[in-house]
């Protein structure tokens, strides 16, 4: 094969500081040497005058994108771990309610209830429910998940038992998360978390600062709490008019669920014109047309014509891919109420924007089929009542520190704004057959929402759903 110039060379910058490394990248931009040359001239100190200079003097701040940090943070809390979670430019793995049986005495006990009784009495009652009830769950699971057909199709008897009586756990059990992130992430994350009310949030966000600017100290200035972060709510609310939201009353359903009943999801906003939005940037990438032309020869079509436009744009995408850009060219807005524990997974697609309320007692539990299946929905049903009475107990002392005290069961109100792209993957993910019920009925819900508004759209995403139903009446699964 003939070439030109010089070849080409990829190669990692091993062993080096995560400053050094981003001083490497960032001079890339004024020096011709190669990144391995530039680098070899590079000390620490050198590496900490450019940032003082670029990064901290001149407000150069994507230079602090190239200085990656691994961070390993054990035993905090799994409120806590949805907090640091919230962080859209990071990567995240946490430990998994459903592969590990959780320790009934690791549990977080937050100082503002370490003086009620009440609040530790909760906490052992749920680990001692949970303890008791998982046997059954993992006996019923085996003989409905341990076929050579279900292990096959991916069904994890274990996993499916921990997920029966998960919704036991309180959000005081400690977990343990591997979060990696640049540093200019990292420093924002700080900043919230030493801004937050609650005071597991703060003291981890000072162990952050402390053992990360070991390894960026220059790159981790300016990480003290913000005054905008911890009052802008009051000062929204002093100058919000009319009378208060009633706030509890959703108009979600009954405050307890039925076994296995669906999660609320609600489509609140989307573009009608969606689907045109869609067409006309897949023309417009396509055909090397201006815009207004692309918008031009979209509003001559009929809605049959750009549908099938966009099952074309869409023809053999990959079961790991994601549709192209040009399909983020319309969103949507979702209002959800689902179990704590579904919350959880799904908070992890971070390219959404979520906006989440407190946690409480007030929305109501779900129970998964399995449980009730294995004969354990009642004793469940007993011991999610009983905590949340002393919920009710707890926050009348402190709201905030009462959410530790929560059970995943209970559910949480939460908005999801996401374009099409993003949905397509989220479906996709989140309907598989080996996923637990409560997301995978969120998934199937946000898809047949959007088929709804956006025929085309909706009907094009693919989901375990059908294939799932035709196995249980084959008794396959």
């Amino acid at each position: 094969m003939s070439q030109s110039g010089q070849p080409l060379r990829v190669y990692t910058l091993d062993g080096l500081a995560p400053e050094v490394r981003a001083v490497a990248f960032a001079k890339t931009s004024r020096s011709p040497e190669p990144f391995d040359v530039i680098a070899r001239e590079l000390t620490e100190t050198d590496s900490s005058r450019f940032h003082e200079k670029w990064v901290v003097g001149y407000g150069h701040s994507s230079v602090a994108e190239h200085a990656v940090l691994s961070i390993a943070i054990e035993n905090l809390s799994i409120l806590a771990a949805k907090a640091v979670e919230e962080n859209r430019l990071s990567s995240f793995t946490e430990k998994s309610t459903r592969y590990q049986v959780m320790r009934p005495e690791n549990y977080y006990t937050p100082p503002e209830l370490e003086t009620e009784p009440e609040y530790r009495e909760t906490v052992a009652s749920l680990y001692s429910t949970y303890t008791e009830l998982l046997p059954r769950a993992v006996e019923f699971c085996e003989s409905k998940y341990g076929s050579p057909e279900s292990r096959r199709a991916g069904l994890n008897p274990a996993g499916k038992a921990c997920d029966a009586v998960r919704g036991l756990l309180p959000a005081s059990a400690k977990t343990n998360l591997g979060w990696t992130v640049n540093a200019r992430s990292l420093r924002h994350a700080i900043v919230k978390l030493r801004s937050h009310p609650l005071a597991e949030m703060r003291e981890l966000g000072d162990a952050l600062e402390s053992v990360c600017e070991r390894v960026t100290p220059t790159l981790l200035r300016h990480t003290g709490a913000s005054p905008y972060l911890r009052g802008w709510r009051e000062s929204a609310a002093g100058e919000a008019s009319g009378p208060a939201p009633r706030g509890i009353d959703t108009g979600s359903g009954p405050r307890e669920t039925s076994d296995g009943e669906p999660p609320l999801v609600r489509l609140v906003s989307y573009d009608s014109e969606g689907e045109r939005r869609v067409a006309e940037s897949v023309l417009f990438s396509s055909f090397g047309c201006s815009y207004d032309e692309a918008v031009d020869r979209v509003s001559r079509m009929g809605d049959s014509e750009v549908g099938v436009l966009l099952k074309g744009a869409l023809r053999g995408i990959g079961g790991h891919e994601a549709p192209v850009r040009e399909f983020e060219s319309t969103a949507y807005v979702f209002e959800i109420v689902c179990d704590f524990g579904a919350y959880r997974d799904v908070q992890r697609h971070r390219m959404t924007t979520q906006i989440a309320q407190p946690l409480t007692c007030e929305l109501g539990y779900s129970i998964p089929s399995d449980a009730s299946a294995a004969g354990i929905a009642e004793r469940m049903r007993g011991e999610l009542e009983r905590a949340r009475e002393s919920w009710r107990r707890l926050a009348s002392v402190d709201r905030r520190a009462a959410q530790y005290a929560v059970p995943l069961a209970f559910r949480r109100r939460f908005t999801m704004a996401m374009n099409y792209r993003e949905a397509y993957v989220l479906v996709r993910l989140r309907s598989r057959v080996q996923g637990h019920e409560s997301y995978r009925r969120i998934a199937w819900a946000i898809r047949d929402e959007i088929a709804r508004v956006h025929p085309a759209l909706g009907t094009s995403i693919p989901t375990d759903r059908e294939i799932v139903a035709e196995s249980v009446m084959e008794g396959k699964v």
